[in-house]
């Protein structure tokens, strides 16, 4: 807490802070850090930061827990544009201590946290609480916008709340060429207009690398091009061990998921989504999922477990997927329920391939598929597959969820593309048409789900102890479970 003595909390952010020093240390070490531990040591830093002083190579270290009162809160740091920018890069420690209570008002075009613009910088150990942003270029918890820089081992709760913003994620709003481990997001964002935004991050690029971290709390967007239990947007960069604890509400976004709106070019390993999206859309070639509303990565060994339920005949809307545009998909299944109209699946609700081929392989999906409009375009695995920029294959995949009379067994009629060793759960009392049209899709009772020689007979790899699938006990009814896979 802040010296109940001094009236540093009430001191303008405009305000003379030349006189005040940091309390104590060089900056020149880890041991000798600069120490922060009142109010007013923040005030310095962010001033002498947006006066044009980087810190860079410097040592900062907070010795107790700091409550900022509802302080108007000016980032330390900012970037309109590669002309307009005032950076930190140096090192800033936390020690796990706590900085709350602070506003972050209108920013204009600038970036916006506790941190506005860091690079080369690592932000680390450190607790970010009962904040609000309100305004500002691109928001997030800790860091509006990180540059070649790492956040490591960090903490956030608060709100976002922007009038307009760009890139808005609960940790940070747009990173590139960064590392974010082991930290924790928990934040409601009410988001209207933006480029891309995400329980953790909002956009990430250009070899981003985010490890072990998780976002929770809820997440409503309008009118946002990527949006995303986790990220909005992701480019080019890789996520492991991520978890999405954040329910999803959209109106008019281009792509929702789960866990991200849109993936392209990314490695995606052991993530997850938990919770679920809810879009009411008429945006033409919108696509919304359980996990992923857009991609065109590699993802393996992912699961979605929330339920997707889209209103509007536009766009297409699947457990796992909404669109998979490219990449492959490996060992991931949904367990969530598909509701909605147009373009719908259990697993996909589109292969459109129109960044290129795209396989998936070793994936299943468990919700039920229910649409009522008449021609739907729905499939109780993928709606539809088409040939845009490459070609669809679905291999040794299944759907077990119950279908609606209107959705077809495993997938439309389709125009390009391959199915090979496919199966499909068929209720006995429903009226779904097979689907099958001599493309490697078999419909299977319940009971003949617990058939291990059966799949063992179409090449798939059923093994106890090793290989893609097996059978757990605790599983009933009997069916094929993936190996080393979350189990949601």
């Amino acid at each position: 807490m802040p010296d109940s003595t001094h009236e540093g909390l009430m001191m303008p952010m405009d305000a003379d802070l030349s006189p005040l020093q940091f309390g104590g240390g060089d900056g020149l070490s880890p041991e000798t850090a600069y120490i922060i531990s009142k109010a007013e040591h923040l005030l310095k830093l962010a001033r002498d930061v947006n006066g044009g002083m980087s810190y860079g190579g410097s040592y900062f270290r907070i010795t107790d827990d700091i409550d900022l009162g509802g302080m108007s809160w000016r980032p330390v740091g900012y970037c309109t544009g590669p002309f307009d920018k005032r950076e930190f890069c140096g090192v800033f420690d936390g020690a796990g201590h706590t900085v709350k209570g602070f506003v972050v008002e209108n920013q204009g075009k600038r970036s916006a946290g506790l941190f506005g613009y860091i690079e080369y910088a690592v932000i680390q150990n450190l607790y970010v609480e009962d904040f609000e942003m309100k305004g500002g270029d691109s928001i997030g918890g800790v860091a509006g916008y990180a540059e070649t820089s790492s956040i490591v081992s960090c903490y956030v709760e608060g709100k976002i709340s922007p009038v307009s913003s760009s890139n808005i994620g609960g940790i940070v709003g747009i990173a590139s060429s960064s590392v974010i481990e082991n930290s924790v997001s928990n934040v409601f964002s009410d988001v209207r207009g933006a480029n891309a935004c995400g329980g953790m991050c909002g956009y990430v690029y250009s070899g981003t690398e985010i490890a072990n971290c998780e976002a929770r709390g809820a997440l409503r967007a309008a009118d946002s091009d990527g949006a995303g239990g986790f990220v909005g947007i992701a480019r080019d960069s890789s996520m492991k061990n991520c978890h999405s604890k954040v329910s999803l509400d959209c109106a008019e976004c281009a792509h929702a998921g789960g866990f991200g709106g849109y993936i392209r070019g990314c490695r995606a390993d052991w993530c997850t989504a938990h919770m679920d999206v809810v879009s009411n859309n008429e945006r033409a070639g919108s696509a919304i999922g359980g996990f992923a509303g857009l991609t065109s990565g590699l993802l393996t060994r992912c699961a979605a477990a929330g339920a997707v339920n889209k209103t509007g005949t536009k766009g297409a809307a699947g457990g796992f997927a909404g669109d998979i545009a490219g990449g492959s998909i490996f060992a991931c299944y949904a367990s969530g329920g598909v509701t909605g109209e147009g373009t719908v699946g259990g697993f996909a609700g589109s292969m459109e391939c129109g960044e290129g081929s795209a396989t998936v392989e070793n994936c299943y999906c468990l919700g039920s598929v229910t649409s009522s409009e008449k021609g739907s375009r729905s499939g109780g695995f993928v709606g539809v597959m088409s040939r845009r920029g490459g070609d669809p294959v679905v291999m040794r995949c299944y759907s077990f969820g119950e279908l609606s009379p209107l959705v077809k067994g495993f997938t439309v009629k389709q125009s390009a593309g391959s199915i090979v060793d496919c199966v499909w759960r068929r209720d006995e009392l429903a009226f779904n048409s097979k689907c099958d049209d001599g493309r490697g899709i078999q419909e299977l009772s319940t009971e003949r789900f617990g058939d291990r020689g059966f799949f063992a007979g179409i090449n798939w790899s059923i093994f106890d102890d090793e290989g893609v699938w097996r059978y757990l006990d605790e599983i009933t009814p009997r069916r094929p479970h993936l190996n080393g896979v979350p189990l949601l």
